[in-house]
């Protein structure tokens, strides 16, 4: 059995290595380690204002921002028993939702090497940017700004767009979801894909799946007392590429579990897919479906009411925020202070439940196709670094 080391992984969010062993062909074991340098937002936060802590968690990531933003202020609100009034979790669904389709346009464009034909892969890469700008400017005029958007917060939000601005984005939105569909066709069309593609399609992927909820996110379906979590070189102390990792990954009572748009679509929609392709029309689905609620939720929003909690006071207490990010269930836990300052915080991101998975479904493959793989499941290696080395 011989080892092939990748010691940068492309087209992912972050720094990572592949280390395959294969034989004959065909993938035996296989080692995602990601690389990244610790963000240490967690402990960034202790001591400080919980408005400000919302502010910085956005900035552990620049793919799934708001995401963070949303579980955060959940689980604040959730420590000091307070609900924002329904156009404020109407409008933060709605700058999740953006967040999810930027996110997923920007995995597109990193796959598309991986399944579409040169000759088609140029078009679609274009598209897919058009499409993310134009997304994009929805977050920019909701939220505040395109990423990390300013305007979410405890309670709700601090500001809205102007009447004329939100009808204007409602009006754009059906001509958007008409693209949207053109794109979608491509992404999914059989005739100009390629044979990484068609060995994807070959192999099924059994999992178990953890999701919270369709769109947002629900603290009340999942059991967060049932998370472990563990440093990656503890769980593959068998391989010493292990050291080298700065993540930690995580188990749903004792068992891997795949977060993310499968983990949706087959808990709360008919998706019988269990391919690997399956990963991929999967996110096609969660896309269409982000929009066809986003749309909802535009029609909605009643301008003219309450967007915030008002008097809100800050004090002891403990609470979780569940979000359901692009890459799958988020998960914040805070706990305040007498003064109402962040005690403690831990963060439990989707990558961190699909690294065990990732390696488990690489078997069996080609070396290209397992390194594809990696890819589909879109880790984001800035929200999953914990572990730091200390002493060289």
């Amino acid at each position: 059995m011989s080892e092939i080391t990748l010691n940068k992984v492309c087209r992912i969010a972050g720094e990572a290595k592949l280390v395959l062993y294969e034989e004959n062909g065909t993938v035996q074991d296989a080692l995602f380690i990601a690389t990244a340098p610790i963000r240490g937002f967690e402990k960034l936060v202790v001591g400080k204002n919980p408005l400000f802590a919302v502010e910085a968690v956005m900035r552990i990531c620049g793919l799934c921002h708001a995401s963070h933003g949303i579980a955060m202020s959940e689980a604040i609100e959730n420590a000091i028993g307070i609900i924002p009034p329904r156009n404020g979790i109407l409008m933060r669904e709605a700058l999740g939702l953006v967040n999810r389709i930027q996110s997923h346009m920007l995995e597109f464009l990193m796959v598309a090497g991986d399944l579409l034909i040169e000759e088609k892969r140029e078009e679609v890469l274009f598209q897919l940017m058009d499409f993310h700008a134009k997304i994009s400017d929805y977050l920019l005029k909701m939220g505040g700004a395109a990423t990390h958007p300013p305007n979410l917060t405890v309670g709700g939000m601090f500001s809205v767009p102007k009447w004329s601005v939100f009808n204007n984005l409602k009006a754009r939105l059906p001509k958007l979801t008409g693209q949207w569909e053109e794109i979608a066709h491509l992404l999914t069309d059989e005739d100009i894909q390629t044979e990484v593609a068609d060995e994807l399609r070959e192999k099924k992927a059994e999992n178990n799946y953890l999701v919270s909820s369709l769109f947002y996110g629900d603290r009340f379906n999942i059991n967060a007392e049932r998370i472990e979590t563990m440093p990656y070189y503890e769980y593959r102390k068998d391989n010493p590429h292990s050291k080298e990792s700065t993540t930690l990954i995580a188990f749903y009572g004792g068992e891997k579990v795949e977060a993310g748009p499968r983990a949706r679509m087959k808990v709360y929609r008919e998706f019988t897919d269990s391919s690997l392709y399956g990963l991929h029309t999967a996110r096609v689905q969660d896309t269409t479906l982000a929009l066809i609620r986003l749309e909802e939720i535009l029609d909605s929003i009643k301008m003219d009411e309450p967007f915030r909690t008002k008097n809100i006071v800050f004090g002891p207490g403990k609470g979780v925020g569940v979000y359901e990010a692009p890459r799958g269930t988020l998960i914040h836990l805070i706990e305040l202070g007498d003064e109402g300052r962040v005690v403690s915080s831990k963060i439990i991101v989707p990558t961190m439940f699909n690294i065990p998975v990732m390696e488990e479904m690489a078997k069996g493959l080609s070396v290209k196709a397992a390194e594809a793989v990696m890819r589909l499941y879109d880790p984001c290696i800035p929200c999953t670094t914990h572990v730091v080395r200390l002493g060289g």
